[in-house]
């Protein structure tokens, strides 16, 4: 079983990202993934957890070095697809970001940008936005995703920010 924190569109909001990996430090999480808009917050991270952080660059993203700006993550028998999803279409987004990390042979293709948290699941793939802790854009007053992948199945949980504070 691995667990997967996911978080994007953080944007320098780092008292955000210590509120997450507080609230989150006794559940076992395998890795971090940081969908974009994150100025430093993945190397924050980094610093402050003994998991891996793998980061996309966003269209806001400007601190050198530059994340790339999509990365495909070995996770057990399949892969992780992620890129910000500033880059595709908005009205066909994730069915062209699903296609593109399917192809890829990636079961969890994970996006941002639009700072709205949701999932869309189509075959045996999984798509995951985890919205936006910092400035969400859903009424939601902030989310991140916990991904949790166990014999061949993901299941996805989102977190509120008002259930950590």
């Amino acid at each position: 079983m691995k667990r997967i924190g996911i978080l994007s569109d953080t944007h320098g909001y780092l008292e955000d990202i210590d509120l997450v990996l507080e609230a989150t430090a006794d559940q076992d999480i395998d890795m971090w993934l940081h969908a974009g808009d994150l100025g430093d917050d993945a190397r924050y991270m980094q610093e402050h957890t003994n998991v891996p952080v793998y980061a996309v660059r966003g269209n806001n993203d400007r601190v050198q070095p530059l994340e790339p700006r999509e990365q495909l993550i070995p996770l057990e028998d399949t892969y992780i697809y992620m890129c910000h999803g500033d880059k595709v279409s908005y009205y066909n987004r994730i069915q062209e970001l699903t296609h593109l990390g399917t192809s890829m042979g990636a079961r969890l293709i994970v996006a941002g940008h639009s700072h709205h948290h949701g999932e869309v699941r189509s075959g045996d793939a999984v798509f995951v936005n985890p919205g936006s802790i910092s400035l969400p854009r859903d009424r939601s007053g902030g989310t991140f995703a916990i991904v949790t992948y166990d014999n061949g199945q993901f299941d996805v949980e989102f977190v509120y920010k008002q259930d950590l504070v």
